[in-house]
């Protein structure tokens, strides 16, 4: 799936070459804007346009189905209410909740002049800088993978008993742990981790853990642990660390439908399906 998106990546870049080309060939030729014997000349040409749209089309068309069967497999839903909060997430990708501020002071190099005997001279100076980050979290990416989460911890709680809410929180505390140790924080990157190994932890956690009674649905556990886990260990472990990333604005599950918190529960429940 990484390598699906790399490539949908770089097709949308050269669509975008394509476009600036032709723009400024329409700017040279002094028609972009105007109607010229009764046509309106467009800044791309309709192929492009043409390939966009069907591009577009089958990338959503494809999430909309590999996401809906995963979570009608997790949260037995309605087909219809399935593709409603796929729906709702891909549109809050793009929604990002403002939280709170955190301040941090960063080292600065300033230059003065001096002049001795009419002769100007440069010395650099180090000043600190307050530097204030924006926290804030992400509706598609952060808010609705945490209530599905929730929901799905309330029915199992409900259905197997006190001791299955004790066996979630101990997967989800020994995941956090184990993800955390992969997390990176990298400066004007965010935190990263290894696109695959979140999800293999959470399958190999909850796999050993399934064996301790009371038995609970193995997909539901696999999307709580991989989600709350994800968010916890690479996201809440590291908020101390978020004002030294030097970005004025910190989203958690800022990446929508393609962060950690809302794709290490989904791509656990795919591996395993797999194996």
């Amino acid at each position: 799936m990484i390598d699906f998106i790399k490539m949908r990546i770089e097709l949308y870049y050269v669509i975008f070459l394509c476009l600036i080309s032709q723009t400024q060939r329409l700017m040279e030729r002094k028609i972009l804007g105007y109607r010229t014997s009764g046509k309106v000349y467009l800044p791309f040409h309709h192929i492009y346009l043409l390939l966009y749209i069907l591009v577009t089309f089958f990338v959503m068309s494809w999430m909309f189905i590999f996401y809906g069967v995963l979570f009608q497999i997790i949260l037995d839903l309605p087909a219809w209410l399935v593709f409603l909060i796929l729906y709702i997430s891909l549109v809050g990708s793009s929604i990002n909740i403002p939280v709170y501020y955190v301040s941090s002071y960063q080292p600065i190099i300033k230059a003065r002049v001096v002049r001795v005997f009419f002769v100007p001279w440069v010395i650099p100076e180090v000043d600190w800088e307050e530097h204030k980050t924006l926290i804030a979290v992400n509706l598609g990416g952060c808010v609705i993978p945490v209530l599905l989460s929730l929901y799905i911890i309330a029915r199992i709680t409900i259905s197997s008993g006190f001791l299955a809410l004790v066996k979630i929180i101990l997967s989800i505390a020994i995941v956090s742990i184990l993800i955390n140790q992969v997390a990176k924080p990298i400066p004007g990157v965010g935190i990263a981790t290894p696109a695959l190994v979140p999800p293999l932890f959470t399958l190999l956690v909850c796999s050993i853990l399934q064996f301790i009674p009371p038995v609970i649905d193995f997909y539901a556990f696999l999307y709580v642990t991989g989600s709350l886990g994800a968010l916890i260990g690479a996201d809440l472990m590291n908020l101390k660390k978020i004002p030294y990333l030097g970005a004025p604005v910190a989203s958690i599950g800022g990446a929508g439908t393609f962060d950690g918190v809302f794709l290490t529960g989904l791509f656990a429940v795919w591996l395993s399906l797999l194996l």
